[in-house]
């Protein structure tokens, strides 16, 4: 079996109240044939998989596009990053794309890649993201990117026929949500549910 498709089913093959990172079931589809997106609502991170001869490459982009930023603010930014590069294992933070998109990074070697040290590259990417967001001061900008995800998701579900009784399972079984939170957003998505006595 190739090393891609033992990954993918380390993402595919989860549970819900899994205590490694790696052990969630991912929701992984195909964009390219070598790259790869993977989601799951408790993550604050969209993963990218993009794999090449004899490594693979994660990346969790950080929602920040820096080119029509100042001077000013690039440099402010610029010396987070590179701090934070120091200062936490295995990842890394780059620019990519013609906006100079944030992203942050994990190469690993696949020649004797193992679920440990996967599941140790994914926990550098949550680590490295909070982090980022903490030294950026970016803590309402992150919420609401997430909240947006989560908002993604749901309607996602909705095209595909999901009731609403399936859309609180999620909201609150699989992204975490308290109760009454999940209630709410779920009015906003769908209004006209608030006149039958669910709320």
């Amino acid at each position: 079996m190739e090393i891609r498709d033992v990954v993918l089913d380390w993402l595919r093959s989860g549970k819900d109240d899994a205590n490694d990172i790696v052990d969630l079931p991912w929701e992984v589809k195909q964009l390219e044939p070598n790259l790869y997106v993977a989601e799951h609502p408790k993550m604050p991170f969209t993963l990218l998989l993009s794999f090449g001869e004899g490594f693979i490459r994660l990346l969790a982009p950080m929602g920040l596009e820096t080119f029509s930023m100042t001077k000013d603010e690039k440099l402010k930014v610029y010396h987070a990053l590179l701090r934070l590069n120091a200062e936490i294992n295995l990842m890394k933070f780059i620019l990519m794309g013609m906006n100079d998109d944030v992203y942050l990074a994990v190469d690993l070697d696949t020649s004797n890649l193992g679920k440990a040290e996967f599941n140790d590259a994914l926990s550098a990417l949550l680590v490295g993201l909070l982090s980022a967001v903490s030294a950026l001061n970016l803590e309402e900008e992150f919420e609401a990117l997430l909240k947006e995800r989560v908002l993604a998701m749901v309607y996602e579900r909705l095209r595909k026929g999901a009731s609403r009784e399936e859309l609180l399972d999620f909201l609150v079984s699989r992204v975490g949500m308290p109760r009454n939170e999940a209630l709410t957003l779920l009015a906003e998505v769908l209004p006209e549910e608030q006149d039958r006595g669910y709320l």
